[in-house]
C-alpha cells in the first residue's frame, strides 16, 4: 500500500477526534530524509498549539503501527490562505470564491483558469470565467487547485464614465 495512503488511514481517526479535517498529506524527500507533511484545518484556524499536538500524536501511531520503513520527519501546519482544492467537497464549500486551476491536458483549449466557484460535483468542478461564461473540467483532468486571494475584492470603485479618479499629494517636508 502507498505510505502516503497508509499515514491518511492512521491520521483520519486521530484528525476526527480532535476536530480536524485533513485537507492533505503529503510523503517526499526533502533535503536527503522523507518528510510527512499534513495540512489540518477547521472552522476558526489551526493553531500552533493544534500543530504540535496532532504531531506529537501522529508520531505515536506510525511508530506503534511502524509504517515507514526509514527515518521520517512529519511536519503539521494549516493549508493557508491559498489552499489546495482536491475533492468535490473542497470546492463545493468555497463556491463563490476565487479559485486558479491547472490541468494536466488542455481542457476546452485552456490549461490555466482563474474564475468563481460556480458549482461542484464528485466528479467536476465549474468556474465563472471573468469575461463571462464558464469553464467546466472534471476533477481527474485537475493538476493542481488553489483557493485565490484577492486582496482587492469588494474595494474596487466602480470604474464607470462618472468615476473621477483622485490622487494625494503627500506635502514635503523641508528639514532646515
Amino acid at each position: 500500500m502507498d505510505i502516503r495512503f497508509e499515514v491518511i488511514e492512521l491520521a483520519t481517526p486521530l484528525a476526527d477526534e480532535l476536530g480536524f479535517e485533513i485537507v492533505d498529506v503529503e510523503y517526499v524527500p526533502a533535503g536527503g530524509r522523507w518528510t510527512i507533511r499534513v495540512y489540518l484545518d477547521r472552522p476558526g484556524g489551526i493553531t500552533l498549539d493544534d500543530c504540535a499536538r496532532f504531531s506529537r500524536r501522529l508520531g505515536d501511531l506510525l511508530e506503534m503501527n511502524q509504517t515507514l520503513p526509514h527515518a521520517y520527519v512529519i511536519e503539521v501546519s494549516s493549508p493557508g490562505i491559498e489552499r489546495r482544492l482536491k475533492t468535490g467537497e473542497h470546492f463545493r464549500r468555497f463556491v463563490g470564491r476565487r479559485a486558479r486551476i491547472e490541468t494536466h491536458e488542455p481542457w476546452e483549449g485552456r490549461r490555466h483558469v482563474e474564475g468563481s466557484i460556480a458549482s461542484a460535483t464528485e466528479s467536476e468542478v465549474t468556474l465563472a470565467l471573468d469575461e463571462g461564461g464558464s469553464w467546466t473540467v472534471p476533477l481527474t483532468g485537475v493538476r493542481v487547485a488553489r483557493l485565490v486571494v484577492d486582496p482587492w475584492n469588494g474595494r474596487r470603485v466602480d470604474e464607470g464614465p462618472n468615476h473621477h479618479h483622485r490622487q494625494r499629494k503627500q506635502k514635503k517636508r523641508r528639514h532646515h
